[in-house]
């Protein structure tokens, strides 16, 4: 089994990691705690999360307007934060807690750093629903595969939330030229992923996974979670088994779904060129067996338009 290692970058004529001096957002208590609650994603009990939620009437209402969605099909309507817990999963509620109190970090900037940064979490909620739809499914065809890995599909919905947290760091540490190098590129021109943080390092002398892997680390964040942060572009980890390999795919993935379905954050993207990429063959080969070929599992993604909107909408409200 392959396991990932930290490995700081270095280049010649730059500073490594350990010597970065980036400044960490201030985070809202309730994103700090959730953030614990993620450390053990298997222990994570109902009863902490739900104390968690029920402070904030805000994250309440949320929650149960996303768990009464027409994604999750009821049958009758949930109206406590309990029962809401109970049906969405203490992990995967965790996660939702932490997006939307990310969004609190909108007041730390100017206008055009809070237009850039509301464009990057709508990027984020997108991912982090596919991601966690890659993993599980519609919660009502949940199967018991899928079932015993509840703890772990939850924090790949965080996984996801955050795999451009370097981004987030990068917008907060340098505004004015985060701002301007995003939106230039979306109006001017489109380059690949890897050309994006060739040019990320020419501008403020790291690129947004070695800025998200410094600050992640700084802040403790659960190893799995740093590990999606750092290496949501390296499609050479994308083979292998275990808990982190799969969340590697299924984000992976669902980062190049949310471009092709109006969420890109520098550019979108064309279907045809998302559906070519190795990964969709990479996950029907380990996660989703049940699916035989690659058209029938993006098709899948493709009918997720509408849940999608209403998600991200919900959360952004």
């Amino acid at each position: 089994m392959k396991t990932f290692a930290y490995k700081p970058s270095r280049r010649e004529g730059r500073a490594t990691l350990g010597n970065l001096e980036l400044r960490c957002p201030p985070l809202p208590q309730t994103l700090v705690e959730a953030m614990n609650l993620m450390e053990r994603p298997e222990q994570i009990e109902i009863g902490p999360v739900t104390e968690m939620v029920q402070r904030d009437p805000v994250v309440v209402a949320r929650l149960l307007h996303i768990v009464n969605s027409a994604y999750y099909g009821l049958r009758h309507s949930i109206s406590s934060a309990e029962r809401a817990v109970l049906m969405l999963g203490p992990v995967a509620v965790t996660g939702i807690v932490v997006g939307m109190n990310m969004l609190k970090l909108k007041s730390e900037l100017d206008d055009a750093g809070a237009q850039c940064f509301q464009k990057l979490i709508r990027h984020s909620l997108a991912s982090a629903f596919l991601t966690r739809h890659l993993l599980e499914g519609k919660p009502r065809e949940l199967t018991p595969a899928t079932a015993r890995r509840s703890a772990r599909v939850g924090a790949s919905f965080t996984a996801g939330l955050l795999h451009d947290f370097g981004k987030i760091i990068l917008v907060y540490n340098h505004p004015r030229e985060a701002v301007d190098f995003y939106h230039r590129r979306n109006l001017d021109f489109q380059v690949s992923d890897q050309d994006e943080r060739q040019l990320e390092r020419l501008l403020f002398g790291y690129d947004h996974t070695e800025a998200g892997e410094f600050v992640a680390r700084k802040l403790n964040f659960p190893d799995m979670l740093t590990d999606i942060i750092r290496l949501h572009h390296a499609s050479e980890h994308l083979d292998g088994q275990g808990e982190t390999h799969r969340a590697l795919r299924a984000t992976f993935a669902a980062n190049l779904a949310s471009k092709a379905m109006g969420y890109g954050f520098t550019s979108e993207t064309m279907w045809d060129t998302v559906t070519i990429n190795p990964v969709w063959e990479q996950l029907i080969r380990y996660d989703l067996r049940h699916h035989s070929y690659t058209e029938h599992l993006i098709e899948e993604i493709k009918n997720l338009q509408q849940y999608l909107d209403e998600y991200v909408g919900t959360m952004l409200a």
